[in-house]
C-alpha cells in the first residue's frame, strides 16, 4: 500500500507540475528559424502558459521522451521509432547554399557537382549529415569537407562569407536569406526528409500541449 501511495503521490505531483506548463524538445534547425514565431503567437493566445524548450538532436530527444522529461519533440523523422509515434507535417528538402562568386546559374545541382566545391557541413551528430553521407555513399561520391559545424546558421554564415558551399535543410533558411548566397535545390529525389512531431506511444496530450501542437501544424504548413 505504501508503494501504491508513493506512486499516486508521484502522479499527482507530475499532474500539478504539468498544469499550465509544457516541456518540449526541438531540433536546432527549427529552433533558430521557426520556433520563435510559434512560441510568441502561443504566448499571445495563452498568456498563463509556460513553455520550456530544450534544443537537441533527435536521438537525445528520444531519451528525453522515454524519461518523460518532455511532452513531444519537433524535428525530423528518425528510423526505428518502435516506441514512438511520428506525425509528419511537412516535406523538407535539402538545399545547397552557394556563394555568389561560385554560382554559375544552376537551377538545381547534382551531388557529384557539389562534391567539386569546398563544403561546409553539419557535423555527424546531426540527422542532416547522416542523410547526406548516405546519399553520397549510394552514388559513390567523396565529399571535400572543409568545415564541420554544429548548426545550420553557422553553416549559412560561413557560406555567406564565401568559404564554401553549405548543405542545409530548407526549413533552416527562415524568411531572410543573405543576398551573398544562392539557394539551389539538390537534384536527387531522396534529398529530403519528413519533419513533424514525435511523441511516445500512448501519449495523452494535456490541453496546452494540444493547442501548441495545433499551432505548430498550422505554422509549418503555412510557411512551407
Amino acid at each position: 500500500m505504501a508503494d501504491v501511495q508513493a506512486s499516486l503521490d508521484k502522479l499527482t505531483e507530475l499532474a500539478a507540475r504539468r498544469k499550465g506548463k509544457i516541456q518540449i524538445a526541438c531540433a536546432p534547425t527549427l529552433a533558430t528559424s521557426r520556433l520563435g514565431d510559434i512560441l510568441s503567437t502561443f504566448k499571445l493566445r495563452y498568456p498563463r502558459s509556460i513553455v520550456e524548450v530544450q534544443e537537441t538532436p533527435p536521438q537525445a530527444a528520444l531519451v528525453m521522451l522515454q524519461q518523460q522529461e518532455v511532452e513531444f519533440y519537433i524535428g525530423p523523422e528518425v528510423p526505428n521509432l518502435n516506441d514512438f509515434h511520428f506525425e509528419s507535417i511537412i516535406d523538407d528538402p535539402l538545399v545547397a547554399c552557394i556563394p555568389e562568386e561560385l554560382y554559375t546559374g544552376e537551377k538545381t545541382i547534382r551531388l557529384d557537382a557539389i562534391a567539386q566545391f569546398p563544403l561546409i557541413m553539419l557535423n555527424r551528430k546531426t540527422a542532416v549529415r547522416g542523410l547526406v553521407d548516405r546519399l553520397m555513399r549510394e552514388e559513390g561520391i567523396e565529399l571535400n569537407v572543409q568545415y564541420e559545424v554544429e548548426s545550420a546558421q553557422t553553416a549559412l554564415a560561413l557560406a555567406s562569407s564565401g568559404l564554401g558551399v553549405s548543405i542545409v535543410p530548407g526549413i533552416a533558411l527562415g524568411r531572410n536569406v543573405d543576398r551573398r548566397i544562392r539557394v539551389v535545390p539538390l537534384d536527387n529525389p531522396n534529398a529530403r526528409r519528413a519533419v513533424g512531431i514525435i511523441t511516445t506511444r500512448g501519449y495523452v496530450q494535456q490541453r496546452y500541449a494540444e493547442q501548441l501542437i495545433a499551432l505548430i501544424r498550422t505554422n509549418l504548413r503555412g510557411e512551407g
